[in-house]
């Protein structure tokens, strides 16, 4: 069966196999409800059949020389190129993205593979001294074996490419378990791996419904071929996950939530720091990790600032006529309202934007900036949507621990003069500060990941390739 029409179910792939099963679920347009497709769920079998199918594999690809890596990862990137509009078209169905966040989430993922595969060749050994003069020892990087790789919906092309990706790189194998709200985005991108050439087994992708997450994770975890386990998602489900892989003794690497802040010294542009932040706290409806979630700002900059916001969001979210973009999920929707219904209560009061007016089938929300939230839920809570706290502190200071205070640190901005927005940076606790930029930005050479409660471990780049290989040490005489 063909997965890349919407002609019938999307199948998993295990052991290069499209693969149906005796259960199937539905994949729902965020912005009806109305189903789009069904796509056939894993259940423990499956998954215990695509863990297996890795093992296999592994052998093989881990022996390949790293130009036959190096070329097939190139020509994975050249099959997703090529049916990139294809991806497009479908993530925009199943997360609802607008055309400019799909291009983000698809273009980069062609970038990632060619730099993925372009690290293959810097895996070196090393020689380190020993005590015994006629002694040598070689330390070797080598890889885990079979990965699990667990990618989210809200950038499905992009965060999917990434956990298989790096991984492969460092001469694993992977099991996707693929998000069941972007079954068929998941489909296409392992589909593409496929189609170059892979080995079977090489990369396996299952999903399922949402009930039976536990179930088909938890046979994933345990299962003894898997050595080391990537996930982004939330916080929430980041612990329990570290949890049961601790159990295992499995390594893991987390990308978890942000409550991304942007600090605005003096100097700094007013109204190109309003629309970085009117962009990066709503883009994808506020539904990513690296999303501005808060606008830290100095009192003698603060009236100028919150003029340039309001009329920045008018200008850009006009209530008369824009449109949002729906959440993917009813429940994220009505979790934000919650957050600007305490606020709102704790005397918070709007800067920008227009709440909605929502029920209980409202799918989507107005961009709103707030000010006075200090005693809300929202002063810590990531709301993970279209919503901007505007805080104001006497001196740099306190904007630094304003920052800081979150269980978060995934990623920050400072806006203003560059040596002292440097020197402001390096006080921040995140994985990653953008001076006079967007708190979202994700680059294949650069590491990706962050402090805190927004995880462990880092993708992207070289770390992202060392995150999925483990050192190995051979001693000799001559």
């Amino acid at each position: 069966m063909n997965g890349n029409t919407a002609s019938g179910p999307v199948p998993l792939i295990i052991d290069g196999v499209d693969t149906k099963t005796d259960h199937t679920f539905g994949v729902c347009d965020p912005q009806t409800g109305i189903e789009l497709w069904k796509a056939y769920g894993s259940t423990a079998k499956e998954a215990n059949a695509a863990a297996e199918a890795a093992q296999r594999a592994f052998p093989i690809w881990s022996g390949m020389s790293y130009l036959e890596r190096r070329d097939l990862l190139l020509k994975a990137a050249g099959k997703l190129a090529a049916r990139i509009e294809e991806l497009k078209q479908i993530s925009m169905q199943e997360t609802a993205a607008a055309r400019d966040w799909a291009d983000f989430d698809c273009d980069m993922s062609v970038f990632i593979l060619r730099e993925a595969a372009s690290l293959i060749s810097s895996i070196t050994a090393e020689s380190p001294p020993t005590l015994e003069p006629d002694s040598t020892a070689l330390v070797y990087k080598v890889p885990f074996g079979v990965v699990l790789s667990i990618a989210p919906w809200n950038a499905p092309v992009l965060l999917g490419t990434r956990s298989i990706a790096y991984p492969l790189a460092g001469g694993n194998t992977v099991v996707l378990k693929a998000s069941e709200l972007s079954a068929r985005s998941h489909f296409l991108l392992a589909e593409c791996f496929r189609d170059a050439g892979f080995p079977p087994g090489v990369v396996n992708v299952v999903a399922h419904e949402p009930a039976r997450g536990p179930e088909v994770i938890g046979a994933l975890i345990k299962h003894p071929a898997v050595r080391k386990i990537n996930f982004t998602g939330s916080t929430i489900v980041g612990r329990i996950l570290a949890q049961q892989a601790a159990r295992e003794l499995k390594p893991i690497l987390l990308e978890l939530g942000g409550k991304a802040p942007i600090i605005v010294l003096e100097g700094a542009d007013v109204k190109s720091v309003a629309m970085s932040a009117a962009w990066s706290s709503n883009a994808h409806a506020g539904q990513v990790c690296m999303a501005a979630e808060r606008i830290i700002v100095l009192d003698s900059v603060a009236a100028d600032l919150e003029t340039a916001l309001a009329q920045t969001y008018k200008e850009m979210y006009p209530s008369s006529s824009y449109k949002p973009q729906p959440a993917i999920q009813t429940s994220g929707v009505q979790k934000v309202q919650e957050l600007l219904e305490d606020a709102t209560a704790n005397g918070a009061a709007i800067v920008a934007g227009e709440p909605t007016a929502t029920s209980g089938t409202t799918r989507s929300l107005q961009p709103v900036v707030l000010k006075n939230v200090e005693k809300s839920k929202l002063f810590y809570t990531e709301s993970f949507g279209p919503v901007l706290s505007l805080i104001v502190v006497p001196t740099i200071d306190e904007a630094v621990r304003v920052a800081n205070d979150t269980e978060y640190g995934l990623s920050a901005s400072v806006w203003g003069n560059l040596p002292e927005a440097i020197k402001v940076a390096k006080r921040i606790d995140s994985g990653a500060v953008h001076i006079n930029g967007s708190t979202i930005h994700d680059e294949p050479t650069l590491p990706h990941g962050g402090f805190k409660s927004s995880g462990t471990g880092r993708f992207g780049g070289k770390w992202g390739v060392a995150e999925f290989m483990t050192t190995k040490t051979i001693r000799f005489k001559v």
